[in-house]
């Protein structure tokens, strides 16, 4: 090899390993910062003074900012057969809301209510304010809306339906990007009677803690250390009976608070503390797959990751009564393939309600 060829590879290697050696460098000083942003947005976010919920839902007070009318149906008499839905949501998600009064919740008797807290943006709360004055359907609480502040978002939920329908057979809790089926609700909620009612909605059983901080569903050490959570039902939706919600509400004023509301009132607090029976139902589904035939959406109790479109269009196709599922090709079926349920769960052409 010559000298010049060999000064070329010498002098590319070197700097090939230069630039290899500087984007390395600024790789780990931008993981760093994140790292230590990410820390210190969820501590900033972390607006809680206290663990004890006692403290922010005040139960024996009257905290909502906003507060709809009682529906006739928790009037009346007829809510011993009624499930209520309240819908976790942001100030600054009135599309989503729309979205969802526009759908499914044109199916729900009474018509579900939304939950949130407020932030600093003015403009945003004063045009919540009149969205509340025009649809009597949103209850705002006064907390720091975050995500981290689920918990205390569903709580105040518990404590709205103590207020506005306390006799409901079941209480829905359901996030703003999930369509809802309000007839299999029924059909799942009819199949329910006598005593000890049971939670309903997907199980996840004994998972570990989320440690990495990147996480969204990030959980440090000093606010949950052990290694396993207890089961629970996953948070984008579940049913509640009504007769367990203020036991719940109570015992979890017992409980230190953590930012996984799922975990904590369905795990912690129902399951673990209150020995109350966790049901897994096959019809709540945690995401929507293009895989899943439409007819399997049909039958779902649940979807959720939906987007705005989405919503509109799957729910329209639905209500519109062109779909044909017939076939005993049709059906839940179609769903195996995206998400790996074996076959002998199922019914042919159908779903089971359990």
């Amino acid at each position: 090899m010559s000298p010049k060829r060999a000064s070329l590879i010498v002098g590319f290697v070197s700097v090939t390993l230069v630039v290899y050696v500087y984007l390395f460098i600024t790789w780990q000083l931008q993981y760093v910062e994140l790292t230590r942003k990410k820390r210190q947005d969820f501590y900033n976010l972390m607006s809680w003074q206290s663990r004890n919920l006692t403290d922010f839902i005040q139960p024996d007070h009257r905290t909502c900012v906003i507060c709809p009318k009682v529906p006739d149906v928790c009037r009346d008499g007829r809510e011993a057969n009624t499930t209520i839905f309240f819908v976790t949501t942001s100030p600054t998600n009135r599309e989503k809301r729309d979205v969802i009064r526009s759908t499914w919740a044109q199916k729900a008797n009474p018509k579900p209510f939304f939950v949130t807290g407020h932030i600093p943006d003015s403009k945003t709360m004063n045009l919540l304010e009149e969205e509340a004055r025009l649809y009597n359907d949103i209850v705002v609480e006064d907390f720091v809306d975050t995500y981290v502040n689920l918990t205390l978002k569903t709580g105040f939920m518990f404590k709205n339906f103590l207020s506005i329908c306390p006799k409901a057979k079941y209480m829905m809790k359901c996030d703003d990007d999930v369509m809802v089926n309000p007839n299999v609700v029924e059909a799942l909620v009819a199949k329910v009677a006598g005593p000890n009612k049971p939670l309903i909605g997907r199980l996840f059983v004994s998972p570990e803690p989320f440690r990495d901080i990147h996480s969204k569903y990030y959980i440090p050490y000093w606010l949950y250390d052990k290694p396993l959570f207890p089961p629970y039902l996953s948070g984008p939706g579940y049913l509640v009976p009504g007769e367990s919600v203020q036991k719940i509400l109570e015992e979890s004023f017992k409980e230190p608070l953590i930012n996984l509301e799922d975990v904590f009132f369905t795990g912690i607090i129902a399951m673990e503390k209150l020995n109350m029976t966790l049901q897994n139902s096959k019809r709540f589904f945690t995401y929507y797959s293009m895989q899943m035939g439409k007819c399997a959406v049909q039958k779902a109790a649940l979807l959720h990751h939906l987007e705005d479109k989405e919503m509109l269009d799957l729910w329209n196709e639905i209500w519109n009564g062109k779909l044909n599922c017939s076939s005993k090709h049709q059906g839940f079926r179609s769903v195996l393939s995206g998400i790996g349920i074996p076959p002998f769960f199922l019914r042919k052409n159908s779903l089971d309600l359990e």
